[in-house]
């Protein structure tokens, strides 16, 4: 197996969920050099291809009728690139959320990350997009919105900035700046859409953001008897109450919340659903892949609504 000293990544979506990665461009770096690169168009989950993504990568449906999905190229070409190294990305939160949403029937696998902009931070003044940093560093960056060449540049902006600092060690370099934060993939909290500005890389969606990790029981001891005690708990739509209120509630009485569906959840809670963003069923991702796990005999997850879910907080019967 190669050993690479960092791996840098780029996604292109289809439309401005998460879950619909139309392309992938990867660029492997060792001793300071590009020595390993991958692309692939990837066929979304659904072909509903919004226009201004259209605008802004050039990328149809047509195009990606015959790709694979992002499932089957996890194993034959992607996951080697997902070792023990770290991973890069411009403006990363939406990369690592693309991966996270898109790899559907994988557990999510786990890795260190950083932000791009964040080491870009000291030596480029300004705007940290893409295209400045590369145009500020001196970066050929090729074809915007093209996957492999937006990694190849996020790559080439990582080695402009360790040079300028004198350090050729990415983790070195991390360590030595209190901006820098190395993000572990587990840990990823995130939304099931995006909001898109422009012609620029698509920026998230504001919501207050929550990771799971940050949610810690205020009690040292449980109910064992609890139903919910030691369940691995979900969440999906938007809830009448505020959501981080609502992962207190469940690892108050000794379950855990998790960001995805596996095989290992118990409970999926769902709230309202935006019918934008549900299947010919009216299911959310969430729910048809908790379905298909269920129907397969993988799992026995519990779908239940957000009252049910308050219900067994307070250890009643299921309504």
């Amino acid at each position: 197996m190669n050993r690479f000293d960092f791996v840098a990544i780029d996604f292109e979506t289809a439309s401005n969920r998460y879950d619909s990665a139309c392309s992938i461009g990867i660029a492997a770096v060792q001793n300071g050099e590009i020595v390993d690169t991958f692309y692939s168009l990837i066929q979304p989950h659904d072909l509903n291809f919004n226009a201004k993504n259209i605008e802004i990568n050039g990328i149809t449906a047509d195009m990606v009728k015959e790709s694979p999905s992002l499932d089957d190229l996890w194993l034959s070409e992607i996951c080697r690139f997902f070792g023990p190294y770290l991973v890069v990305a411009h403006n990363a939160y939406f990369d690592m959320s693309v991966l996270n949403q898109s790899l559907y029937y994988y557990n999510s696998p786990n890795f260190k990350y950083v932000d791009s902009v964040s080491i870009a931070r000291d030596y480029v003044p300004g705007t940290k997009s893409l295209q400045h940093c590369a145009e500020y560093l001196g970066i050929d960056m090729g074809q915007h919105h093209n996957a492999l060449d937006d990694a190849i540049t996020c790559a080439h902006i990582v080695l402009k900035c360790l040079d300028i600092s004198g350090l050729n060690n990415i983790g070195q370099f991390c360590f030595s700046k209190e901006n820098i934060k190395i993000n572990h993939f587990f840990d990823l909290d995130t939304q099931e859409t995006y909001q898109i500005h422009g012609k620029s890389k698509p920026q998230r969606k504001y919501y207050q953001k929550i990771s799971v990790k940050d949610i810690t029981p205020k009690a040292t001891e449980f109910d064992e008897t609890h139903p919910l005690y030691q369940k691995c708990i979900v969440f999906t739509g938007q809830l009448s109450i505020d959501r981080k209120k609502a992962m207190q509630y469940a690892v108050d009485v000794g379950a855990t919340v998790k960001s995805n569906i596996s095989k290992k959840v118990h409970f999926l809670v769902v709230g309202e659903k935006e019918p934008e963003f549900v299947d010919e069923n009216g299911l959310s991702r969430k729910e048809a892949y908790a379905k298909e796990l269920n129907e397969s005999g993988k799992a026995n997850i519990q779908i239940i609504s957000e009252n049910e879910f308050i219900v067994l907080i307070k250890q009643e019967a299921l309504i």
